[in-house]
């Protein structure tokens, strides 16, 4: 006679419940949704706060033109250079406009207010990764390999503190977390309803803009932004239109020196430069075949 047979019927039940219950739905998380997001929050905070450099290869779709270019970060901020458009080598034109942008960042002042605006803009982020768990309200979706799926909602309760956090908290959506090294791999968030800036008077943005951050693995603890795309219109100040449509991919990221500065960047920049206009073993004996035929 079995094991199954000796059990009385209502034992029978409560082994048959104590059995099906845990096959039937996802396990549980070890965390909370939120203390998970809290954790993984904090951690690209701490990341931030090694400031590793990467080079890195961008592509940005800009007034339906594709743009390839070659992205350097700085103690100073963030630089780049025009290497393609549309798939072809910039005209001379558009090299020359490049160039002078370049050029310009030689300057002191230029390089102290690309200093200064990137490092308000890295606040900006900083403010909103302390937040961000607060703001809204998760709930587990279940495993996506070695990622765990939140879906998010505004939490009523919160109460933003400036036009980002007003933003941000319009929206609904998801995210990716990374369970091995507690990091967002993805974040996706839809408005569900038209922001209002100062009750309109400074203006609002349109019901279903949206946000999209894909992140990936460079190394032990160092994650790097692959792809940022925006979709977002509206109007601000009364008359001036938004029209935020963003969309770059990055790869290819390669560490730099951590005092890596502009004036260095350039230098490699340059140096690039010299090395792809130099012809080829190909370029150079099609120019010779061009020479000999007349």
């Amino acid at each position: 006679m079995s094991i199954w047979q000796n059990l009385r019927p209502g034992c029978r039940f409560v082994a048959l419940v104590l059995f099906w219950v845990p096959s039937a739905f996802p396990p549980l998380l070890a965390q909370s949704p939120k203390e998970l997001m809290t954790d993984a929050c904090q951690n690209e905070l701490q990341q931030r706060k090694q400031n590793a450099l990467w080079v890195s290869q961008v592509q940005r779709l800009s007034a339906e033109h594709v743009y390839r270019e070659q992205e350097i970060d700085t103690v100073e901020g963030t630089i780049r250079r025009l290497l393609s458009i549309d798939g072809h080598p910039p005209s001379p034109s558009e090299q020359k406009r490049d160039d002078d942008r370049l050029r310009q960042l030689q300057n002191p002042k230029t390089r102290l207010t690309l200093k200064k605006n990137q490092e308000a803009s890295e606040q900006k982020v900083d403010d909103l990764l302390r937040v961000i768990p607060d703001m809204f309200i998760y709930e587990d979706q279940g495993k996506h390999g070695s990622l765990e799926l939140l879906a998010f909602v505004p939490n009523p309760a919160y109460k933003p503190m400036s036009y980002e956090e007003v933003a941000l908290h319009a929206m609904k959506g998801a995210v990716l977390i990374d369970l091995h090294e507690k990091k967002l791999a993805q974040f996706s968030g839809t408005l569900m309803q038209q922001v209002e800036f100062a009750h309109g008077l400074l203006g609002h943005l349109n019901k279903g803009g949206m946000i999209e951050v894909k992140r990936v693995r460079l190394s032990s603890g160092q994650w790097g932004t692959s792809l940022f795309r925006t979709d977002l219109d509206g109007r601000f100040a009364i008359f001036e239109n938004i029209s935020k449509h963003i969309a770059e991919t990055r790869s290819d990221f390669e560490p730099v020196l951590p005092d890596t500065n502009i004036q260095r960047a350039l230098e490699q920049f340059e140096a690039k430069s010299a090395i792809s206009s130099q012809p080829t073993k190909g370029d150079s004996e099609r120019l010779h075949e061009s020479k000999n035929a007349f």
